[in-house]
């Protein structure tokens, strides 16, 4: 996941699996387990009372803060799916609630509920809705989008490649990041997967545009290719040695990803290596 630098120390719990956080299940899975557990508790007899939920899900948010409350947004995606208030959630706009006003964290847990709704319903509805919010100016709502999707990938990961076979062909920058960013996620990546994940790769690479939000999508770029590489080193590796050298700026988004612990660390001699190509 691509997080805020000051939430990433705190946050191995930003990718999620199924029924839990993946990673803050990986590093903490008793105190994970049980926290969701408490909060599906305390939130199953408010559900019906959207005035009551929309308070504890403000109150707990942990807004203002450099860390909002994951838990409570897929906790509460295992049971909401009351889709007329999730929709009005979502347009909470920028103007109402910025990105550490407690009330946006209304909309972000929005995102991630419809996600999980996809899986069970297939309403195209909340496709648009999270491509459109893929543009919104808040990074927090920016990973929840790409929560929204991961859950549908760890559902099904056909219908996720066909949304973003679809997409991937119309998007703008932000859309590419957000779909880059959604793939980079650990339990969906086994071989054949990461087939999909090079060729979306390749595809924004070719047709990225270098002028509007460039930098946006540069940075997603510059972390995510190493997740996927780090999931299939030897598609990886050729991956990266491929578009070494084509200019300066896919030298630098390559040379960042070489540069991530997750490589350095497993592979030392196919990273020196590749470094080495880079001028």
């Amino acid at each position: 996941m691509l997080l805020n630098p000051l939430e990433h120390k705190t946050q191995k719990v930003a990718c999620n699996t199924k029924n839990t956080n993946y990673a803050y299940t990986e590093y903490f899975p008793f105190i994970a387990m049980r926290k969701k557990k408490d909060l599906i508790s305390e939130l199953i007899p408010i559900l019906s009372d959207t005035e009551k939920l929309e308070k504890f899900i403000m109150k707990h948010s942990n807004l203002p803060g450099p860390r909002g409350n994951l838990e409570l947004a897929f906790a509460l995606a295992d049971i909401y799916e009351n889709f007329d208030v999730l929709i009005e959630w979502t347009r909470i706009s920028e103007d109402q609630a910025d990105v550490n006003n407690p009330k946006f964290f209304l909309a972000f847990c929005s995102v991630v509920c419809l996600g999980n709704i996809y899986t069970k319903r297939k309403n195209k509805k909340i496709i648009s809705i999270l491509k459109k919010l893929a543009n919104d100016g808040r990074w927090r709502m920016k990973e929840a989008v790409a929560f929204g999707f991961q859950l549908i990938g760890e559902h099904d990961f056909r219908e996720l490649q066909k949304i973003f076979s679809d997409w991937i062909i119309k998007s703008n920058n932000l859309e590419k990041r957000a779909i880059l960013v959604s793939l980079a996620h650990p339990p969906l990546l086994n071989n054949a997967h990461t087939e999909f994940c090079f060729e979306i790769a390749d595809t924004v690479l070719k047709e990225m545009d270098r002028e509007n939000d460039f930098d946006v999508l540069r940075k997603g770029l510059e972390f995510t290719i190493s997740v996927f590489v780090a999931a299939n080193p030897k598609m990886g590796f050729s991956f990266i040695k491929r578009w070494i050298g084509k200019d300066k700026v896919i030298n630098k988004i390559m040379k960042e990803n070489l540069k991530k612990n997750r490589l350095i660390k497993k592979y030392p001699e196919e990273v020196m290596s590749l470094l080495g190509q880079i001028k």
